[in-house]
């Protein structure tokens, strides 16, 4: 009889496989640059595969060490690429604004120096560049998390109480920097708000689809906060319940890939 984690792992790998088709397509669309975060999707959808993989051979195989640690630690990494998707769109929308905004200012040259609109929309064109230098130095935290949060993985499936200890340690440290770019995350959403007046239809379309995310991102980011700082077993990457796994973590993060995925599709290439 197929257990209830078999089973979410089995789902995984039906959603995934073509998912990650799809993401393929718009990584070839919109090009390979991380910074315009499409690519992390394709990864994401990597680490899931290759996690639901592993959660079938433990259940195959329960006293395989291997196995065990490999699917706790894919499944703790779910994060980091999800982020750095959501930053890499959030960039995308900012440059985009930030160059129509300079495109006005050479259109309004002309006749409009002397009232000052374009030192107005010049210094617009700056902060949004201010803007997406922030999100782009973001990224560096967001691998310093993803790597403490393999090496804390990696020592909680020790049977050395250090080694647990440590690993409980770097994985705290580790969710705790998520968090704080959450945050972030979160305050550059609505800091563009503002902004999105001036974007072009798909850009707005893509500012919308992170919006739409945050929500979805914070239940991922709660259930992670609970894994590492709660008690309670149920919440644990190692051996948690896999009906809260599924409604706080695979769930939430589905819903975030297909929507990234169909604005993917959907929206035109960036020009710049």
């Amino acid at each position: 009889m197929v257990s209830t984690q078999e089973a979410i792992a089995i789902a995984e790998i039906c959603v995934y496989i073509p998912t990650f088709v799809l993401t393929l397509v718009v990584v070839f669309r919109h090009g390979f640059k991380k910074q315009f975060g499409w690519i992390y999707l394709a990864i994401f959808c990597i680490v899931r595969l290759a996690g639901a993989g592993f959660k079938i051979a433990q259940t195959h195989n329960p006293d395989n060490k291997t196995d065990i640690e490999w699917a706790a630690i894919l499944q703790s990494v779910g994060l980091s690429p999800l982020l750095l998707a959501s930053l890499g769109l959030l960039k995308r929308v900012t440059d985009e604004v930030s160059n129509h905004v300079r495109s006005e200012n050479n259109a309004f040259a002309g006749y409009a120096a002397n009232s000052g609109l374009v030192n107005i929309v010049a210094k617009r064109a700056t902060a949004n560049s201010r803007r997406s230098r922030i999100i782009q130095i973001t990224a560096l935290p967001a691998m310093i998390a993803l790597a403490l949060c393999i090496v804390g993985g990696t020592d909680e499936a020790d049977t050395d109480a250090s080694d647990i200890s440590n690993g409980k340690k770097y994985m705290k440290i580790g969710i705790l920097i998520f968090g704080a770019i959450y945050l972030l995350l979160c305050a550059l959403v609505i800091i563009t708000m503002k902004d999105v007046g001036n974007a072009m239809h798909g850009e707005k379309r893509i500012y919308f689809a992170v919006l739409t995310a945050l929500p979805f991102l914070a239940v991922r980011l709660l259930y992670s906060v609970l894994a590492a700082f709660s008690n309670n077993k149920d919440f644990s990457i190692f051996g948690g319940k896999p009906l809260i796994q599924l409604f706080m973590g695979v769930v939430e993060e589905f819903v975030i890939v297909c929507i990234y995925t169909l604005v993917g599709l959907t929206c035109n290439k960036s020009v710049y």
